[in-house]
């Protein structure tokens, strides 16, 4: 690479696909198409990337559906963990909303998702940055159409930095040129995909729901019972409740006799007693 060219670039950078030229196509491609081209940071309410945070995790009903960036490409997202509400106090930063655009940040970077209706509420890894549409500026089926495009793949993944994992970060996704409407035949056009992609989200949602209910009626035809709550023989599961981790004692907690007086194989039965835990205030 000549280094005239380097020079010649804001960010200095050595790295050899930075430099791709299929970047410089793609940019030219975007230049000639007769649309006017906009930052992504200008045309969004919000690109962001969440702390990083200890996760603690619970069982499903404790808990709130954990996304991982694995995940947000999957037709539906399988071996999905849950974290505690309670555990985590600013819970909210890690909070998604159905519509907003999704893309991977860290390791595989660039992939691309729009959150359905099911989502909606759900957490998400620090990996997965989040990028909030302002329907005024573009529309967000567009929007996520275009950057799960090769013209916007490409982008995304030549900013990217790391020697040992990639990253990218907000400045350099808010970076991203997305092409505009013009003339009223162009808004035609993207408006069409728009309503599309928007279309497809929803009918994903309905063949997920669809799915979901089909598994389960295996498991009803079958009689299975919720193991969660009940033994193999059908008995309810003894019930032991439980404090949050973070619950911090008195000091006459503290200092109380509990009063316990077990024997040796009573403790060894109880440690293989299968119950069901309850996590209190």
């Amino acid at each position: 690479m000549p280094s005239n060219i380097v020079a010649r670039t804001v960010a200095r950078r050595l790295d050899a696909s930075y430099f791709n030229p299929v970047v410089a196509q793609a940019l030219d491609t975007l230049r000639h198409s007769g649309m006017s081209l906009a930052p992504l940071g200008d045309i969004t309410s919000r690109v962001f990337i969440p702390p990083r945070f200890k996760r603690i995790y619970v069982d499903a009903e404790f808990g709130l559906p954990f996304l991982q960036g694995s995940h947000i490409v999957h037709f539906q997202p399988a071996g999905l963990k849950h974290i505690s509400r309670n555990a985590h106090p600013d819970i909210g930063q890690w909070i998604i909303r159905s519509g907003w655009v999704l893309v991977t940040r860290s390791g595989t970077v660039g992939r691309v998702a729009m959150a359905p209706a099911e989502w909606d509420g759900w957490a998400a890894s620090e990996h997965i940055m989040r990028i909030v549409p302002n329907e005024k500026k573009c529309p967000p089926g567009y929007l996520y159409s275009f950057l799960a495009s090769p013209l916007g793949h490409v982008q995304l993944t030549a900013q990217i930095y790391g020697a040992v994992v990639d990253e990218l970060t907000e400045d350099q996704a808010k970076s991203v040129l997305v092409p505009l409407p013009e003339t009223s035949e162009q808004r035609e056009q993207v408006n069409k995909i728009d309503r599309d992609a928007r279309k497809a989200i929803k009918i994903r949602s309905r063949a997920v729901s669809m799915v979901t209910g089909a598994v389960q009626g295996i498991s009803g035809l079958m009689g299975e019972r919720d193991t969660a709550k009940a033994g193999a023989d059908g008995a309810p599961l003894p019930v032991v409740r439980v404090k949050r981790h973070t619950y911090q004692p008195s000091k006459a907690e503290l200092e109380q006799d509990i009063g316990l007086a077990v024997t040796p194989e009573e403790l060894g039965r109880a440690a293989v007693t299968p119950v069901r835990v309850i996590e209190e205030d």
